[in-house]
């Protein structure tokens, strides 16, 4: 069926675009009657009701014709063209602030989009709708992150044909010159996707309808090289990748598997399982980066190639009666002690160093995975000794040790004792200052840096944060990570300045900081699964009660992914001032620009409409009073903290 945008494009160009005499369309119609075919694209679209100070106009320039629609302050919104001259559109470009982020195509002229690009802030997909029945068969261009994030949602939608297009097929596998050995294990792993889809959601809670994706979260890529005998070229891959999803608050970790590089396209080697799925178990490698072991290799002794064959033989064995997801945490403790037991064993005599890497690897991208599920706390002294094995090599021992530090840091939270939880933050800092300092350009170096950054703040040491966050914009500024730290010193900077927030309210309506002109604002970013920002409420509803006629206001910024359960939250908790919704939670557009690390994060902006200072629930009456005398507040205390925002790159 015609998409009908395409269809109201055509008419829209013969009527006007082709003749001078014509009438143009309004924004208002055009805004209106154009979608992207794919609704996961986030564009600029004003409020309605300044539809009619939207500008119309008409393109013309060697050969082609369109129009272009302009925002009231000038800015491009949307651009449509016709690129051949035959009076029908075929090239339609949707924008984000100023920047196309997304195109739909129709390249064979017959009024049906085929091809469907995302680009800058959209992401860097290229998509091929072979059939023109509005889903993507095959992928030109495709990173990791983007084939990940497909799969996993493909998944949350039942969206079979979105997850077909991100496996490995016989055409990829050919493409990469697999032996017929590989060529079998690859085509049996993504073999029925619909009934191991069926058996693993039916198995999870970790991945729902009403599941969001959050972000990508993929070791180092890995070359097996072509001298391996695997494939007729060199082959980058992710061995063990994750994906973090969320379900009402709660990060939730999707293993993702192996993925590879086919030309500019990534895909699956395997379907995703969520690590709360019964037959799912930390790999070790997957189909492309097994290490291989036969009696002929070069320098390995005949009896060491025979313990080899049956450590092996004894993992393969483990991991078929693998625990499933119901049974005690002992049971699975033993189980993965057993496997560490196996695989210390083979990184001992593997013959080569490059197989040595890889099992090392290999394993402690496992076992930390494993501890961090808080299910396998006995993984952390695996992976202690292993980082003592390594250290002559300086990379690999900087790989484990930071593995190693996430794990230890996941077993030290378990603690209820508030002394050792504060000093488990302090010996935390320390530890990431020390990574940071000593693997400065590793391929972990951003992640730490950011939670290095976000720690410092929370802690209170602005200043080394700023220094850190500066780290991050320099060296990784077009990541998530980098985004956040450059919207984080804009905030720890804003003392002084004029506050510049604007957004919908929770019912849609339009609401601007310098409506707060002449009153003392509290400015407060919160979520309903933030547990310090309900305990700190009822003292922040009793001073706005207290000194709201002396004129004290608040204004709140609601950072929830899913809206569904605010309105309940408040009516329970209370909270009945005016709040900014930002749509995108803490990974939206006001979260980035405010780089905000913690929730809740509260300052306040005094009568003229100038940012005086961070505040705490703790020292919020005194600064509340001095503001309303017209007097300076202290310098910013630390912020209140529910933990850090998902940062990750």
């Amino acid at each position: 069926m015609r998409p009908a945008h395409f269809t109201f494009a055509v008419c829209v160009l013969l009527t006007a675009a082709a003749s001078s005499a014509a009438q143009v369309p309004s924004a208002e119609q055009i805004l209106n009657q154009f979608r992207p075919t794919h609704r996961d694209v986030e564009y600029d679209t004003p409020d309605p009701k300044s539809f009619a100070d939207c500008k119309v106009k008409i393109e013309r320039e060697g050969g082609t014709a369109g129009f272009v629609v302009f925002d009231p302050a000038g800015q491009v919104l949307r651009r449509f063209t016709d690129t051949n001259a035959d009076n029908k559109a075929d090239l339609f470009r949707y924008y984000r602030m100023g920047l196309e982020v997304y195109r739909d195509i129709d390249s064979d002229k017959n009024e049906k989009p085929d091809q469907h690009r995302w680009m800058n802030w959209g992401g860097m997909r290229w998509g091929i709708d072979l059939n023109e029945d509005g889903h993507i068969d095959q992928w030109k261009i495709l990173s990791a992150q983007e084939a990940a994030q497909t799969a996993v949602e493909a998944m949350i939608k039942n969206d079979m044909a979105a997850l077909q297009s991100v496996l490995v097929n016989a055409d990829d596998i050919a493409a990469l010159k697999t032996t017929p050995e590989i060529k079998k294990a690859l085509l049996e792993s993504v073999a029925d996707p619909v009934v191991k889809i069926r058996k693993i959601m039916a198995a999870t809670k970790t991945l729902t309808s009403g599941s969001k994706w959050v972000r990508f979260d993929p070791p180092a890529p890995g070359l097996v090289p072509k001298e391996d005998g695997k494939a007729g070229e060199d082959l980058i891959v992710y061995e063990n990748a994750m994906a973090i999803v969320e379900n009402g608050g709660q990060h939730e970790i999707v293993s993702v598997g192996e993925m590879v590089r086919i030309g500019e396209v990534w895909k699956l080697t395997q379907i995703p399982r969520p690590l709360d799925s019964e037959d799912t178990q930390v790999q070790i490698g997957g189909v492309l980066m097994q290490p291989q072991m036969s009696t002929g290799d070069i320098g390995a002794a005949p009896e060491m190639a025979k313990e080899m064959e049956q450590l092996l033989g004894d993992l393969q064995k483990l991991d078929e009666q693998s625990p499933t997801a119901s049974v005690t945490p002992q049971a699975l403790a033993r189980y993965n002690q057993q496997r560490a037991d196996i695989i210390e064993k083979i990184i001992r005599i593997v013959p080569t160093e490059q197989e040595r890497v890889q099992w090392v690897r290999q394993f402690s991208d496992g076992v930390a995975a494993a501890v961090q599920t808080q299910e396998y706390d006995a993984g952390l002294k695996r992976l202690s000794a292993l980082q003592e094995q390594v250290k002559a090599n300086d990379e690999l021992h900087g790989y484990v040790w930071y593995r190693r530090l996430l794990a230890e840091y996941a077993v030290r939270l378990k603690t209820e004792d508030d002394k050792e939880r504060q000093e488990t933050q302090e010996w935390w800092l320390k530890q990431l200052e020390i990574f940071a300092e000593k693997w400065p350009k590793s391929s972990d170096a951003s992640d730490a840096v950011v939670q290095l950054a976000i720690s410092l703040e929370l802690a209170g040491r602005v200043d080394d944060a700023k220094r850190w966050y500066g780290e991050l914009i320099k060296n990784h500024g077009q990541t998530n990570a980098g985004i956040r730290a450059r919207g984080a010193l804009h905030r720890l900077d804003l003392a002084g300045k004029p506050l510049l927030l604007a957004g919908k309210s929770l019912d849609g309506k339009p609401i601007d900081s310098a409506q707060y002109r002449g009153k003392v604002t509290l400015v407060a970013f919160w979520a309903t699964w933030a547990q310090p920002y309900t305990d700190e409420l009822p003292k922040v509803i009793a001073l706005h009660k207290k000194y709201q006629k002396s004129g004290f206001e608040i204004l709140g910024v609601n950072l929830d992914a899913d809206a569904s359960g605010i309105n309940a939250y408040i009516a329970k908790n209370g909270g009945q001032w005016q709040h900014i919704r930002d749509a995108g939670g803490t990974d939206g557009k006001i979260a980035q620009d405010f780089g905000i690390v913690s929730v809740p994060t509260m300052f306040l902006v005094d009568a003229t409409g100038r940012v005086a200072g961070a505040v705490t629930v703790d020292n919020l009456e005194g600064a509340v009073q001095a503001m309303l005398k017209g007097q300076p507040i202290d310098g910013a205390p630390r912020q209140g903290a529910a933990g850090p925002t998902p940062a990750r790159q």
